[in-house]
This record gives structure tokens, C-alpha cells and sequence, in this order.
């Protein structure tokens, strides 16, 4: 299908969306006649004329592709979206790129030299919700302050997003194909005991990105340094010992991101750190079996801890049997995130703990509070599968003077710390008879060419 023809169909049901949620609104808050999407406005460093890089409110770049700030978007019930593209006469800077997409075939597209110019096109707005990041540029445009991203609007808008459109899962896919282009230069790199820094570099390269357009901050990180979840710095250093790797890095279409993640390990890793590693492996991808309609996320992240549970016993890092790691908590210090979390214009995309489009959430178990997901899985859901497992020692500190400190074997633990741990991702969609991994076609496994 061309991307004219899913593009078109994905405003349709954008626009669907968008009526449902005035729908929503009208019967719990109040009546709006329409939304003004706002690309938003561009922030600057603290007493600095240094400019904040900028992205696209995700509630507008859901309607409009584009790049840059002020664009406004007007959404009016059976009617075609309006977009306002704002483009300053400007020759300090150029002008954002034009995408190769054919946005302007499909939305009512305005070209305006300012955010002012597009106001007294627009008309009276008094009757309009707004959703933006600039509460000023609402009232200048005569939104009315209680307009201002109304809580019930918010959450319905939010809980659509979590349904993809056939448009929305093709530029996640192609997101995935691009990264996966990076992640084979840092897989070879690895090889080469290159520099994160080098290693950086070499993703960048292979996909085309500048730093600031990657859908977040890569996670380069050899050794020990995997073991910090958000790892930002890079090393120029040659890595010592340069035994493991971890790299958690995607890529980006159209506003749609790609979340993957892979850790090697050499012959310099001690075999318990690659028997884990395959044993990781194979239980990712045991998850990615189990994601359909109705699953729900909470259990997926028991099912998790389960089986780590079992690699830590099997593997004599922990010296109990799995059931009673489970009772006793044993695994919350090796894996302490989420399994997984929505993905789509956001990394972590919104609408995760919702449980219906008014807005009422379901908080995550009190063992796992960073747990970003507990919606039930449906079709058009788009999530990762993100298992973990590291040796922390911030977190396991406290174990060894704790109650269960005999449940820990601290010998093999202090010989595992140095090489950090393990995380595998893909980026699953939810289809109506179960899953599609969109990852796994274009970035193979660790043992997998």
C-alpha cells in the first residue's frame, strides 16, 4: 500500500479519534467545538539565547509530520484537519527540512509566515479545547484558560494513541530497519573493542541520524557500566576488560521511534555471564510468544521475574529453589524496571496505565512500582518486551547483612558485578490472533547472524 493511501486512512481514523474524544468530553467535563493541536513553542536554556532542541508535541505530530515550532493544527468534527504551518522569514536559521511524505496531499494545508497569521485565519476558538505545551500562545489564540488540555480530553486523547494505525505500525517498522543498520556497525565495533564513543558514532553513521533526531540519548556501555539502566556517558578509552556490551538505541520515522536493545558477550565474559545471557534470550523471546489480545501486562511481568528466578537458581547465583525466590522477593534487586512499556511518537508512549478513555488508571503492583504498562493488551497495541538482568550493587548491598542473605552466593555475584548485566528488546505489535515482532527481521539475536 502506498504511503499516500496509509497516510489518508490513518487521518481517517485519527479524526475518528479525535470525535470520540469530544465525544467523551461533552458527556464528563464540557462541549467543545473543536481542538487546536500545537506543535508547541520552542524553550531556551536558562538565561541564554541558546535554543532547547525541539520536537513536536506528540498529540499534534500524530496529524502533521512536520518539524519545527508553532504549527497548529485545527481539528473540526466532518471536516478536514486545517494544518497551519508556520515558516518565519528567518536567515539566522534555515528552515526545518521538508519531509518526503505526503502530508500536504491529505491534510488542508496553510502556509503562514507567523503563529499571529494563523490566529485570524482560524476564527473564533472560544469554543475550543488546545493541546500544547504554551498556555500563552492558548490565550493569545482566545482559547479560553479552562480549555487549557482539559483532564477528560487528555485522557481519552491519550488512550486512542494507544491503538496504531496501519501508517503508525509501517514507520515504527521502517524505525526498526533503520536502527537495526546501527546496531550491526556496534555489533561489529564490539568485535574491535572500539570506544563507546566510537561506537556512537558509528550507529549515527550507519543510520543516517544526528545525535539530537535519535528518539532518545543511546545506551552505549561496555563492562560494568551496563549495570546503570540509563547509562549516558561515552568513553573514549579502549574498554578493559571489554568482555560485555550492552547497547539500547533506536531510530525514527516520521515521529515514530524504535526502542532496541541487544548485550554481547566475549570469551573475556566468565561462562555463568554467557549461560545467562543465552538463557535471557531464550526467555525474551518465550514473552514476545505470549503477547495477544487480552494479555495482561501485570502477569507478563510476573512471568518475567519467574523466569529469572529460574536462571538465578539454575545458574547458582541464587542458592534456593525458584519458588522461593518468587515468595521472598530474591529477584527484585537484579531486575528492577518494567518489563516493557507502550511506543509509538513517545518512546514511552502515553495511555499505559489507563484502563478505559476517561482517564481511570491501574496502578502497577507496590514490587514493581516502575512498571510503565498495566493496561490490557489489545490489537493495534504497539510494546516492547525488555527483560533485564544486572548485578547492582547499590541493590544488592543491602541483601548482604539482610534476612536472606544466605539465599545469595556473593562469590559468584562479586565475579559477575565487573561485567554489569543483561537486557535484550524488541518492539512487539499486538495483531488480532497474537503478535508481530517488529524488530527481529532486521536485528538478529546475540548468537544469531
Amino acid at each position: 500500500m502506498s504511503l499516500h493511501k496509509l497516510f489518508a486512512d490513518h487521518i481517517a481514523t485519527v479524526s475518528s479519534h479525535a470525535e470520540k474524544t469530544l465525544a467523551h468530553a461533552a458527556e464528563l467535563e464540557a462541549s467543545y467545538d473543536g481542538i487546536v493541536f500545537h506543535a508547541g513553542k520552542q524553550d531556551y536554556y536558562h538565561a541564554d539565547d541558546r535554543a532547547v532542541d525541539f520536537r513536536p508535541a506528540a498529540h499534534f505530530a500524530r496529524f502533521a509530520p512536520i518539524q519545527g515550532p508553532e504549527h497548529l493544527l485545527l481539528y473540526r468534527p466532518q471536516a478536514t484537519p486545517r494544518l497551519f504551518q508556520v515558516a518565519p522569514a528567518d536567515f539566522w536559521y534555515e528552515p526545518p527540512v521538508e519531509p518526503e511524505h505526503p502530508y500536504g496531499e491529505v491534510l488542508d494545508v496553510v502556509r503562514v509566515a507567523s503563529r499571529d497569521e494563523a490566529a485570524k485565519q482560524m476564527g473564533d476558538l472560544s469554543r475550543c479545547a488546545y493541546v500544547g505545551n504554551a498556555p500563552r500562545a492558548a490565550a493569545a489564540l482566545g482559547v479560553p484558560l479552562p480549555h487549557i488540555e482539559p483532564k477528560t480530553l487528555m485522557a481519552a486523547l491519550d488512550w486512542y494513541r494507544g491503538f496504531k494505525t496501519a501508517y503508525e505500525v509501517h514507520c515504527i517498522r521502517e524505525a526498526n530497519e533503520q536502527s537495526a543498520r546501527g546496531h550491526q556497525v556496534v555489533r561489529q565495533g564490539f568485535g574491535e573493542l572500539l570506544s563507546e564513543r566510537r561506537l556512537h558514532a558509528g550507529y549515527l553513521d550507519a543510520t543516517g541520524l544526528l545525535e539530537y533526531e535519535t528518539p532518545y540519548t543511546n545506551i552505549i556501555a561496555w563492562d560494568a557500566q551496563a549495570a546503570t539502566l540509563h547509562y549516558q556517558s561515552k568513553r573514549v578509552h579502549t574498554p578493559d576488560p571489554g568482555a560485555v556490551l550492552l547497547i539500547d538505541a533506536g531510530g525514527v520515522v516520521h515521529g515514530y521511534a524504535s526502542d532496541i536493545t541487544r548485550t554481547y558477550a566475549n570469551d573475556r565474559a566468565p561462562t555463568v555471564f554467557h549461560d545467562a545471557l543465552d538463557r535471557m534470550e531464550e526467555m525474551q523471546q518465550e514473552l514476545v510468544r505470549s503477547i495477544a489480545p487480552g494479555r495482561s501486562y501485570v502477569e507478563l511481568q510476573t512471568d518475567t521475574h519467574r523466569g529469572i528466578a529460574a536462571i538465578l537458581c539454575d545458574l547458582g547465583i541464587l542458592e534456593t529453589d525458584p519458588d522461593a525466590a518468587m515468595t521472598r522477593q530474591l529477584t527484585l534487586p537484579f531486575m528492577p524496571h518494567g518489563v516493557g512499556h507502550h511506543l509509538g511518537l513517545q518512546v514511552h508512549d502515553v495511555g499505559g496505565r489507563q484502563t478505559n478513555p476517561q482517564g481511570e488508571q491501574s496502578s502497577p503492583p507496590p514490587e514493581h512500582p516502575f512498571l510503565r504498562t498495566t493496561r490490557e493488551l489489545d490489537t493495534g497495541h504497539v510494546v516492547t518486551v525488555e527483560p533485564g538482568l544486572y548485578f547492582i550493587p547499590m541493590l544488592l548491598e543491602p541483601h548482604r547483612s539482610g534476612a536472606e542473605a544466605n539465599a545469595f552466593n556473593w562469590t559468584l555475584i562479586d565475579e559477575l558485578i565487573p561485567f554489569g548485566g543483561i537486557r535484550i528488546e524488541d518492539d512487539v505489535l499486538v495483531t488480532s490472533d497474537g503478535f508481530e515482532n517488529l524488530t527481529r527481521p532486521f536485528c538478529p539475536g546475540h548468537r544469531d547472524t
